[in-house]
């Protein structure tokens, strides 16, 4: 009698800890679902206003760097 009252708090306890973990899975895809829906929501805004570049590209040869200002400065040599 023991032995089987032993086994069923065991079982009891392994039960409790999958239905935290089923609970807590179940949290975690509703803000899945949530964060997927704002994203999809944000990729048609997106899609339906086309937004115009802050800067135009330049060139690797034509950028200027400042050399006053810059602490930590790494460029490829070319020679």
């Amino acid at each position: 009698m023991a032995r089987e009252e032993r086994t069923l708090k065991k079982v009891n306890k392994v039960l409790a800890r999958v239905e935290k973990h089923i609970e807590q899975t179940r949290d975690a895809l509703e803000d899945l679902e949530i964060e997927f829906e704002v994203l999809k929501a944000t990729v048609k805004r997106l899609k339906a206003e086309p937004v115009p570049a802050e800067e135009p590209l330049m060139d690797d040869e034509d950028e200027v760097i400042d050399i006053e200002n810059s602490s930590n400065i790494t460029m490829t040599r070319k020679f």
